[in-house]
């Protein structure tokens, strides 16, 4: 197996006892290795890394003797085979995230690895959080549509696993805390309208409304025309009385709503009121019929 430590054992050539030299050298195989003690009968090499179909590597042994006062010398080769081990994967499911919502996010395994046969697939998986969709989970880098969220946003947790070409596997989460936006209400001061003198008049804010996290307040304010008295000005739906038309001198009432949102956002919109005189507006009122008016004490 390869890291396995491998030793070369040249001790049972003969003639021991004449034997002067022993000499290991790798003579065939890739990689190369570094013998340990090549010039003893017992060299070493660790077994290198190797690819999935493993390597053979060839050394060969010389040995060198006296025998009869002559020299002579033999050789002799063994073959090693180093056998792949195949290391796990190690998953990357990228950093955690915090995200704005309706944002696209992507989820990065990029940075996952193995250290001999490569990766062969990614599987994506969400383990956290209500439901969303990704685009691809089989791939790399997916993504998905951050969803809405209230004011306390959402937190969502994705596992990732890899699968090494060895069928090995190893997984890692990441995590998204999807962040709450608030959305600024929208203020509807209602529709304009034509009131007779003196009437009561109703100001009409009720069709506000607020996306997200609901309007905290009203507040009315008059902007021109002659000064009325609002029953409430902080009310959706305040009323006052129409002044007399010859005291709004024909001149529009106009009135501002403001809206304000639970997180303090604010929009605006305004309204008039035009006071119509009740002569003209009821012709014959005054010709046909009689004004009676109240005196103080009875």
């Amino acid at each position: 197996r390869e890291g396995d430590t491998v030793v070369l054992d040249g001790s049972n050539s003969s003639p021991r006892s004449s034997i002067t030299t022993y000499f290991w050298e790798q003579t065939g195989g890739s990689p190369n290795v570094v013998l340990e003690n090549a010039n003893t009968a017992k060299a070493s090499f660790t077994a290198p890394k190797v690819g999935p179909d493993g390597a053979a590597l060839t050394f060969q042994l010389t040995v060198i003797y006296f025998f009869s006062r002559h020299i002579f010398y033999d050789t002799d080769s063994i073959i090693v085979n180093v056998r792949f081990v195949n290391d796990p994967p190690t998953a990357d499911a990228g950093p955690d995230q915090d995200v704005d919502e309706e944002t696209t996010v992507t989820l990065d395994g990029s940075n996952s690895f193995d250290p001999d046969d490569g990766i062969e697939s990614y599987l994506w998986k969400q383990i956290l959080g209500p439901s969303v969709s990704l685009s691809d989970p089989e791939a790399v880098q997916p993504t998905f549509l951050a969803p809405n969220v209230g004011p306390d946003g959402l937190s969502f947790t994705f596992e990732l696993t890899v699968t090494d070409y060895g069928s090995l596997q190893a997984s890692d989460t990441a995590i998204v805390n999807v962040i709450w936006l608030n959305d600024p209400p929208i203020a509807n001061a209602g529709a304009d309208q034509t009131v007779l003198e003196k009437t009561t008049v109703t100001l009409d804010g009720s069709n506000s409304l607020d996306p997200d996290d609901g309007i905290k307040s009203y507040q009315w304010k008059q902007l021109a025309g002659q000064s009325v008295f609002l029953s409430d000005p902080t009310d959706d739906q305040p009323i006052f009385e129409a002044p007399s038309f010859d005291d709004s001198g024909d001149k529009p009432l106009i009135f501002e709503l403001i809206v304000t949102d639970e997180g303090r956002l604010q929009s605006s919109d305004s309204t008039t009121v035009s006071v119509s005189n009740f002569e003209t507006d009821n012709p014959g009122a005054s010709g046909g019929g009689c004004f009676i008016t109240a005196a103080a004490g009875g």
